[in-house]
């Protein structure tokens, strides 16, 4: 980060994506502490990237369990 930009010390980073199958990045979420990071200190909150695959496959996956449970009846 620039030396000039200050951010929480309990500000959190998510990899986010750029629509739906754009580029991918770094966010950043201010928190509310009242003291700022330093040089060397560390983000400890994080998210990871959604695999937009693994989302749609559970979502189908689900869809699909819900039909077989009306099938059964």
């Amino acid at each position: 980060m620039q030396a000039d930009v200050k951010f929480p010390r309990d500000s959190s980073a998510k990899i986010l994506t750029s629509g739906l199958l754009g580029e991918q990045y770094i966010g950043l979420e201010p928190g509310a502490d009242e003291k700022n990071f330093g040089e060397g200190d560390r983000i400890k909150i994080t998210q990871s990237a959604i695999v937009l695959e693994n989302l749609i496959s559970q979502f189908l996956f689900n869809k699909a369990a819900e039909g077989s449970k009306g099938e059964e009846k």
